[in-house]
C-alpha cells in the first residue's frame, strides 16, 4: 500500500538547558514575539516583547549568569545590524544593587555604551526582576514614547522595523561593558507583530526549506514549507500558502491549526481519533492569516502512533517527496485542492546539504573560488572524509537547473583532467540523480568511460537531494577498486591527489552514456595532498622582494611586449594571489602555442613564486625532467614580487641551450612569435589558460628593441573568412542562378545591348573573384607566405587552391567563347558550366528542361531566348511551333523570378550571417 502524508512545517526555536521560571517560551510567537539565539551565539539569553499600544511595550529579558551583581542583559533597537547609535533597554544589577530595568544608549560604533542620566523609573511599571537558579530575569511594561529631557530614551516608531541587538556581559555605574562574543542580532522585525510568519532568510542556515516553483494551478502564488530537527523524534515544521486558502481551518475554528490527515487515494480523509493524537504529538502549534498569507507552525513528534498507521512516522533513511496542495475546507474535511505540486526527494534532517563548518577538521573540502575564464562556478563544492574499510564519505553539490546534468569530482595524480578517476552525481535520460564512478580516458581523444559492471553496491548511505535548483549528493563509497578496471576509483593512502570539480550536461548515444564537456565550469585544487590530510597546505607567503614593470625604458634599453595594460613581458601580470598562478612566455617559430619553449613566472600549488623553464607540446604544458637543477644555474639575478595585485618576475636567463633540448635556446637572426598566457597552476604544472588569457605578438627578432606591442592579429584571418564566405555563399550562387534560371526574364530589357541576367551573372562573378583574390592574399600574408600541408589546415588549403584556380580560370575562358551559332559553342558551354559546378563542389548536373540553352538571335550582343515545351506530344499541332510571346505563361515566369529572388536573398543572408560568425569566432 502506498501512503501519502500531508506534511506541515515550522521554524525551530532552540532549546536551552535553563530558562527563568517566569519566562514562558511556549507563548513565543503566539502571545509575544521572541528572539532566543542559538546556544553557540550566547551563554543562554533571550528577549520577548508584546506591544500593548503605541506607547507601551511589555518587555522580557533573561540571561544565564553565575551571579546577579555586576551583570546585564540588554536589547538595542537599531536601524541596522551593527551596534552603535541606538537606544537600549537593559536588565542590569549595578554593583550590589538589585537588578532593575533601565535606559541606556550605544554611542558611535566602537565608542561603548552610556547610561542615561536622570530618573526615568516612571517609564517602567509592573516590573519584575529576579535572579533564580543562575538566571537573571526582568519583565516590565515600558513606556516607549521617548523623553523630552533626553532624546536618547527609546521612542517607538510604529512605521519602522527594528533589528533587535541582544547582548550580555558585565556592567558598571557608567554603562554596559563590552559583551565580547556574547551578542546576537535578530532579523528585522515589526514590534506590533508577535508572529512574524515565514522567514526565508534562515533557509539553509537554521532550517531546511522547500519552496516549489511553478506549482500547477497556483496562479503565481507561493506555497512552501520548512523543517528542522529538534531531537531524534521531534521536527519543527512551518507551512505557508496563499491567503485564499487555509492550512487547515475546519468548522467553527477561529484560526488555522496544524493537524494530521491521510490521503488513501485521490482524496483526503480525516483520521479517527485525530484530535486526541494531535494533542499528544503536536506541540506549540500556532496559525494565523495575515498579509495575504496563511501560516502554521508547530513541533511534531514524528515517531508515529502505535495504534494508528495513518499518522506520519518518519524514517531517517528515507527521502520524501513533499506533496503540496492549497484549497478550502468545509465543516469536516479538506475539499478538492485548487493547486498542487511535489518537491524533489528531500531528507527532513538535512538543513543545508553541504556543511562547510567542519571543513579542515572532520573532512577535507574543495570550494572553488573561480573556474575557467569565469568567477561563478555554479556553486560546485565537494568534501571527503576517510573512513575505515577502504571507504570515503563523499559529498558533491552544485547548482543545476534540470535533469540530464552532472556534478563530478575527479581524483587526479597528474593535476590534469585526463586519465583521472571520477565520482559523479549525474542524471541520464530524464532520470533521477544518483552517484556512480567513471573515468576520464585520454589518448588522442577525450572519452568519459563508464563501469561495465553494476557498482551501485559500492555506494552506501547514499543521499541525493535536488531542491530549488541545488543538487546535493553524499554517500559512503567503497574505493578499493575492481581488478584492473580503471573506471572504479582505487584509493591509495600514500598518494597525493589533486581534486578536480566540473559541471555540465550528460549525453546518451544508444546504450552508451558519458559526461559531456564541462565548458567553463571546471576548477581544481591548487595543491596535491593526501586525502587524510583534511587541512589544506599553508599558503606560501607572498614574495618579499620589490620590483615592478618599468615601461619607460621600452625601446631604449629593452624590448617589450605588453598586449594590454595589465600584462607585460618581463613577467608582470595582474593576479588575485601570489599562489597557484602563472604568467608564461613561449618562444614559437610558427605562432602556435606548441611546440614552444617556455619561460614562466609561476607558483605551483602553494609554492613561492619563481622563474622556471617548461615546455609546450601541441596542446599541453609539461614539466621538464631535471629542470630545477638546470634552473639554478641558468636563471640568475632574479627579482620576484607581489605588489598591488600584480606578480612580477625578472631575471637573467642563460640562452645558449642545454643538453636537454626542451630548455630554451636562442638562435640569432631567427624571428620568434612571443606567446604570453596566464592562469592557474596545479601542483604538477600549468593549467589551460582559456581563450581570453592568451596573447601572441607579431613575429620579431629578439634584438629588435622597437618591435613594441605589435600583435600577430587574427584580423587577416577574419577578413579571409569573411571575404571567402561572401564570395562563395553569396556572389557565385547568385551569378549561377541568374544564368541558369532567369535567362528568359526581362527579354526586352537590354542595358548596354545585353540582357539583365548576363549583367548580373558577369558582375556577381567578377565581384566574387575579386573577393577571392583579396581573401587569398590575406591568408598568405597571415601565414607569412607559407603553405600549410599538415592536418585539417592542409586539406582546407589544397581544396581551396583547386577551387580558386578553377574560379579564376572562368573569366579567361569566357574571353575565348565563340558566337552562339558556332558549332563549337556547345563545347564552350559545357566546359564553362562544368568548371563552375566543380569549383562550387556542387556535382548537381540537373537542368531546367523547359529553358533551352541556345540563343535564337544571330548576334551575341542581341541575344534573345524562346521557351519551348519539351514535354508536349510530337503529334501535337503546336509541337514544332514557337509559342507567341503574348501567350506565354507570365505567371510561370513571375513565380520563377519570385523563387529566385528569395533564393538570392537567402544566399545573401546566409553569407552575411556566416561572415559575421567568422568575424566573431576569430576575434581574440
Amino acid at each position: 500500500m502506498i501512503y501519502k502524508f500531508l506534511l506541515v512545517f515550522a521554524i525551530i526555536r532552540p532549546t536551552f538547558s535553563q530558562f527563568s521560571p517566569q519566562f514562558d517560551a511556549s507563548q513565543c510567537e503566539i502571545s509575544k514575539g521572541c528572539h532566543i539565539p542559538e546556544p553557540s551565539q550566547s551563554n543562554g539569553m533571550g528577549v520577548a516583547w508584546n506591544l500593548l499600544d503605541d506607547e507601551t511595550l511589555e518587555l522580557e529579558l533573561f540571561v544565564n549568569a553565575e551571579q546577579e551583581n555586576g551583570r546585564y542583559v540588554a536589547v538595542g533597537f537599531s536601524d541596522d545590524e551593527h551596534m552603535g547609535n541606538e537606544p537600549v533597554i537593559e536588565c542590569s544589577a549595578i554593583g550590589t544593587q538589585p537588578a532593575s530595568m533601565k535606559f541606556s544608549f550605544d554611542k558611535t560604533t566602537g565608542k561603548g555604551n552610556q547610561r542615561i542620566s536622570g530618573d526615568h523609573s516612571a517609564h517602567f511599571t509592573d516590573t519584575t526582576a529576579s535572579f533564580q537558579n543562575g538566571v537573571l530575569y526582568c519583565k516590565s511594561k515600558v513606556k516607549v514614547s521617548g523623553s523630552d529631557s533626553d532624546p536618547n530614551v527609546f521612542k517607538f516608531d510604529p512605521s519602522k522595523e527594528y533589528y533587535l541587538l541582544l547582548a550580555n556581559g558585565k556592567t558598571t555605574a557608567k554603562g554596559l561593558g563590552y559583551h565580547k562574543e556574547m551578542s546576537s542580532v535578530s532579523r528585522k522585525v515589526r514590534l506590533a507583530e508577535n508572529s512574524p510568519g515565514f522567514d526565508s532568510s534562515e533557509c539553509g542556515k537554521t532550517k531546511g526549506c522547500t519552496i516549489p516553483q511553478n506549482c500547477h494551478y497556483m496562479n503565481g502564488e507561493t506555497i512552501g514549507a520548512s523543517y528542522r530537527m529538534v531531537d531524534s523524534t521531534e521536527i519543527e515544521f512551518e507551512i505557508f500558502g496563499p491567503a485564499n486558502t487555509t492550512c487547515s481551518q475546519i468548522g467553527s475554528e477561529q484560526s488555522p491549526t496544524m493537524k494530521f490527515s491521510y490521503n488513501p487515494g485521490f482524496y483526503n480523509a480525516r483520521i479517527a481519533g485525530e484530535p486526541a493524537i494531535r494533542a499528544k504529538l503536536i506541540k506549540q502549534s500556532i496559525g494565523r492569516v495575515a498579509d495575504g498569507q496563511i501560516y502554521c507552525k508547530g513541533v511534531v513528534n514524528v515517531g508515529g502512533d502505535a495504534d494508528n498507521s495513518q499518522i506520519f512516522k518518519w524514517n531517517q533513511t528515507q527521502a520524501y517527496q513533499l506533496m503540496f496542495a492549497a484549497g478550502f475546507t468545509n465543516v469536516t474535511d479538506l475539499t478538492q485542492h485548487t493547486g498542487s505540486c511535489a518537491s524533489s526527494p528531500t531528507y527532513l534532517d538535512q538543513v543545508n546539504g553541504f556543511d562547510g563548518t567542519t571543513c579542515g577538521d572532520k573532512k577535507g573540502c574543495f570550494v572553488p573560488t573561480g573556474c575557467v575564464n569565469i568567477t561563478d562556478c555554479s556553486g560546485i563544492r565537494s568534501s571527503w572524509a576517510v573512513l575505515p574499510n577502504n571507504k570515503l564519505h563523499v559529498e558533491i553539490t552544485g547548482n543545476v537547473d534540470s535533469t540530464n546534468q552532472y556534478v563530478a569530482m575527479g581524483f587526479s595524480t597528474s593535476g590534469k583532467m585526463g586519465n583521472t578517476s571520477v565520482i559523479e552525481c549525474s542524471s541520464f535520460d530524464n532520470g533521477d540523480y544518483s552517484m556512480t564512478f567513471s573515468y576520464n580516458y585520454v589518448t588522442e581523444h577525450y572519452q568519459n568511460i563508464r563501469p561495465v559492471t553494476d557498482v551501485s553496491g559500492l555506494f552506501t548511505n547514499q543521499r541525493v537531494q535536488f531542491v530549488d535548483g541545488v543538487l546535493y549528493c553524499s554517500a559512503d563509497v567503497k574505493v578499493e577498486g575492481i581488478g584492473n578496471d580503471p573506471t572504479v576509483f582505487q584509493y591509495k593512502p600514500d598518494t597525493n591527489y589533486t581534486i578536480i570539480m566540473a559541471k555540465g550536461d550528460t549525453r546518451t548515444n544508444g546504450t552508451q552514456k558519458s559526461l559531456a564537456y564541462h565548458r567553463t565550469v571546471r576548477s581544481f585544487t591548487p595543491y596535491a595532498t593526501q586525502l587524510a590530510d583534511y587541512a589544506p597546505p599553508t599558503t606560501a607567503p607572498p614574495p618579499s622582494g620589490e620590483g615592478s614593470f618599468d615601461a619607460s625604458t621600452c625601446t631604449h634599453s629593452k624590448a617589450c611586449y605588453q598586449p594590454n595594460a595589465n600584462d607585460a613581458f618581463e613577467f608582470s601580470s595582474t593576479q588575485s594571489s601570489s599562489s597557484g598562478v602563472y604568467l608564461a612566455l613561449g618562444f614559437s617559430a610558427d605562432g602556435n602555442m606548441g611546440p614552444a619553449d617556455v619561460i614562466e613566472c609561476s607558483s605551483l600549488g602553494n609554492q613561492q613564486l619563481s622563474m622556471k623553464f617548461s615546455s609546450n607540446s601541441a596542446s599541453t604544458n609539461s614539466r621538464i625532467p631535471g629542470e630545477e637543477a638546470i634552473r639554478a644555474t641558468y636563471i640568475t639575478n632574479t627579482q620576484i614580487s607581489f605588489i598591488d595585485g600584480k606578480i612580477y618576475c625578472r631575471g637573467t636567463v642563460r640562452s645558449d641551450g642545454n643538453a636537454n633540448t626542451q630548455i630554451f635556446k636562442y638562435t640569432p637572426n631567427q624571428q620568434y612569435y612571443l606567446v604570453v598566457a596566464k592562469g592557474q597552476t596545479s601542483a604538477s604544472g600549468l593549467t589551460y589558460h582559456g581563450n581570453v588569457n592568451r596573447y601572441r605578438s607579431s613575429q620579431r627578432l629578439l634584438t629588435d628593441l622597437n618591435a613594441g606591442n605589435g600583435t600577430s592579429s587574427t584580423t587577416l584571418l577574419i577578413l579571409h573568412a569573411i571575404f571567402m564566405t561572401i564570395a562563395w555563399m553569396t556572389m557565385v550562387p547568385t551569378a549561377v542562378i541568374f544564368a541558369r534560371i532567369l535567362r528568359s526574364s526581362w527579354p526586352t530589357v537590354k542595358p548596354g545591348g545585353l540582357l539583365i541576367w548576363f549583367h548580373i551573372h558577369r558582375g556577381a562573378n567578377l565581384i566574387g573573384i575579386a573577393l577571392m583574390i583579396a581573401g587569398f592574399v590575406f591568408i598568405l600574408v597571415h601565414k607569412d607566405w607559407k603553405f600549410t600541408t599538415a592536418g585539417w589546415g592542409g586539406k582546407h588549403a589544397i581544396i581551396g587552391i583547386i577551387a580558386l584556380c578553377l574560379a579564376w580560370l572562368q573569366p579567361f575562358i569566357s574571353t575565348l567563347r565563340c558566337s552562339p551559332n558556332d558549332p563549337r559553342r556547345p563545347i564552350f558551354n559545357y566546359i564553362h558550366r562544368g568548371i563552375g559546378v566543380i569549383a562550387m563542389n556542387n556535382g548537381n548536373s540537373a537542368r531546367t528542361e523547359n529553358i533551352p540553352m541556345r540563343p535564337t538571335s544571330q548576334k551575341d550582343s542581341e541575344t534573345t531566348w524562346t521557351i519551348t515545351n519539351s514535354t508536349s506530344s510530337p503529334t501535337s499541332e503546336n509541337s514544332n511551333q514557337e509559342v507567341p510571346a503574348e501567350k506565354k505563361k507570365l505567371w510561370v515566369n513571375r513565380f520563377r523570378e519570385f523563387v529566385v529572388y528569395g533564393a538570392v536573398l537567402i544566399f545573401v543572408a546566409v553569407g552575411t550571417i556566416l561572415a559575421v560568425f567568422f568575424g566573431l569566432a576569430f576575434t581574440p
